[in-house]
């Protein structure tokens, strides 16, 4: 019976974006600063997230709600209520990438009085996420570091040992606007009436955008890459 279920397609998207970065005072600006970013707000974020998920059926962490504490939180209720696996779990901000210390890697979040606003490498190692898929909508978040006997450590890496199928990630600094267009026509190919695969969807998706000539380069829409087990 859980070898079945283990290959139940999951249920619902837990959807972040938009995160409010508040004023340079805030924790995760001045952390950000202090790693030579300066966290801008992803205007496109609130509508990728909108775009993806069902208003009704899903849940949608926006704003002051996208914070770490409310995402762990979605994740153990579900945990609690025995509800099975996400279909996706995606998470549309900012991402930090420590090329020196790969399990400080982030992904940066609003911050709230009980966390910074980060969510590193090394906690995501701490949950637990069943899903189909992790989508990183942010920056370099397929990046890492080899590290002997442990093979590529960063954010990638972190979600599928935490229990995802598969990761969907990006190589580069990724432009807003098309990975909104991306994300958008991947999810219509992944959770369609004729669903595709993730690896099938993902092709169509970058077809997609590579066809408007605004986006025509491949550097937006080749930085995204799958990891994981095939569907």
């Amino acid at each position: 019976l859980a070898e079945e279920r283990r290959f139940e397609r999951g249920s619902r998207v837990l959807a972040l974006g938009d995160p409010d970065y508040g004023t340079g005072g805030s924790a995760v600006a001045r952390g950000s600063m202090l790693r030579g970013h300066d966290l801008g707000p992803l205007e496109q974020t609130r509508r990728e997230v909108e775009a993806v998920t069902d208003e009704e059926g899903d849940v949608r962490l926006l704003g002051k709600e996208a914070s770490e504490a409310a995402f762990v939180a979605a994740l153990r209720t579900r945990e609690a209520e025995d509800a099975g696996r996400w279909r996706s779990v995606h998470l549309a901000c900012h991402g930090l990438v420590d090329q020196g210390s790969p399990a400080w890697s982030c992904l940066a979040l609003t911050p709230t009085p009980q966390d910074d606003g980060f969510l590193t490498v090394i906690e995501v190692l701490g949950l637990r996420i069943r899903a189909d898929l992790a989508v990183l909508s942010a920056c370099e978040t397929g990046r890492g570091a080899e590290r002997a006997g442990e093979g590529l450590v960063g954010l990638s890496s972190a979600f599928l040992h935490a229990g995802t199928d598969r990761v969907l990630a990006s190589l580069w600094k990724v432009d807003d606007r098309a990975t909104y267009a991306l994300m958008k026509r991947f999810y219509e190919l992944w959770n369609g009436e004729d669903a595709r695969g993730a690896a099938h969807a993902l092709r169509e998706a970058q077809a997609f955008v590579a066809a408007d000539p605004r986006w025509r380069s491949p550097r937006f829409w080749a930085a995204w890459v799958l990891w994981g087990l095939p569907d």
